[in-house]
């Protein structure tokens, strides 16, 4: 028994050194450091919720364009006025504004300017009296008009009213004697459906009735449930309202004319109603429409100064807030299935062209793509309206 119990003795203490050696090391973290990783993954979380919060509320919260009274009366000899302000590099004819929300008349495009201070030269076409007097501060509204048809335009218009998912909403009806053809008209994010008033010759010119309609959140209709945009992803079903009514009132050829994010209303419209053919809907103009939303994201970011990544806690955040799913509502190559006239312009500074280019690339059996070049954003008919006109007729016509 002596003999064996050296033996059996070292080999336990073998296997107990065998298991101290492959016992792992313990790790002790510094206290410093059990405070800063938990702190710093708040702070992470912080950041990303602040970022998110900050930019998604710049797309989805609801916020009607103001005037800005921005453009400051530097001298005037008889029609010709010297303008300091940012819109004086505005390539196209602007509608000038009175502080108190009258019509000064039409500004044509610059025709001298000068960048220090930021001061160009425009002719006053058809002004009305008063004429603005040096020193005055007036707006220049891309917009042109802030009336209606009748006033703006001299044309004939009806207010009408139909039923939306939300309740009752509200268009303006400009009819063409006998006519079956309608084209309803969708205006852009926190735009007012005056913007489409600059379309309503050539749309006539055509043969078309036009049905200029508001949507959810505009003023005197009804407001989105959330109080939010929805970027098309609800407003859609208030533009398959429009097109119930222009049926119910006999419409049998109807087009579809969207600028910037009626843009994006009218495409998720025809890849999401169930009420789409090919027979109702024929033709669709889309002008610097919003269509990728991501895209459109890195660019408002990058505009602003930060770098483009911010885009992802904004697009995370517009889904939590809103329910906005930025891929559900962009539109792709594959989602076009009507006859397309695209205007988009190269120097857009809100929406950028690329993903114009990118369908009108993939698609040329439908989409037709004209660049107006310094148009701006939905500046194309500013810019050169004669030509504007000739090809959105031409388009609705042929």
């Amino acid at each position: 028994m002596s003999s064996v119990w050296p033996i059996c003795y070292t080999a336990d203490a073998l296997v107990t050194a065998s298991n101290e050696t492959m016992k792992k090391p313990q790790i002790t973290l510094p206290k410093w450091l059990k405070i800063a990783i938990p702190t710093f993954l708040v702070l992470l979380f912080v950041t990303f919720f602040s970022i998110g919060w900050i930019f998604s509320g710049k797309v989805i919260n609801v916020k009607l364009q103001q005037v800005e009274y921005d453009q400051t009366v530097q001298s005037v000899a008889g029609d010709e006025y010297a303008l300091t302000g940012s819109a004086y590099d505005v390539n196209g004819i602007m509608g000038g504004i009175r502080r108190d929300g009258s019509m000064i008349g039409i500004y044509t495009a610059p025709f001298s300017q000068v960048t220090s201070p930021q001061t160009s030269i425009r002719k006053l076409l058809n002004g009305t009296d008063p004429k603005p007097a040096a020193g005055e501060n007036i707006s220049l509204q891309g917009n042109i008009w802030t009336t209606d048809p009748k006033q703006a335009l001299g044309i004939d218009y009806q207010d009408v009213t139909y039923s939306g998912p939300l309740g009752d909403m509200t268009a303006w009806f400009v009819p063409v004697g006998g006519s079956t053809k309608w084209t309803i008209a969708v205006h852009g994010i926190g735009a007012h459906r005056q913007e489409m008033l600059r379309f309503i010759k050539p749309v006539l010119a055509a043969g078309d009735n036009m049905l200029i309609i508001n949507y959810r959140n505009d003023a005197n209709n009804p407001r989105s449930p959330d109080g939010y945009f929805h970027l098309g992803d609800t407003e859609w079903q208030d533009l398959e309202a429009a097109v119930r009514y222009a049926k119910s009132q006999g419409a049998t050829d109807i087009r579809l004319y969207g600028v910037s994010l009626g843009g994006s209303i009218a495409e998720n419209y025809l890849r999401r109603s169930a009420d789409v053919t090919s027979a109702n809907i024929t033709k669709v103009i889309l002008d610097s429409p919003a269509l990728d939303w991501d895209e459109i994201l890195r660019f408002q970011a990058k505009k602003a100064g930060y770098p483009s990544f911010v885009y992802y806690p904004a697009k995370v955040m517009a889904n939590l807030r809103a329910g906005v799913n930025m891929e559900r509502i962009s539109t792709r190559p594959q989602d076009i299935n009507h006859r397309t006239l695209l205007v988009h312009n190269a120097d857009d500074p809100t929406v950028p062209q690329a993903a114009s280019k990118r369908l009108a690339d993939s698609r040329p059996d439908k989409v037709q793509f004209v660049d107006f070049g310094t148009g701006g954003h939905a500046r194309a008919w500013n810019h050169d309206q004669v030509r504007y006109e000739t090809l959105v007729t031409d388009f609705l016509t042929h």
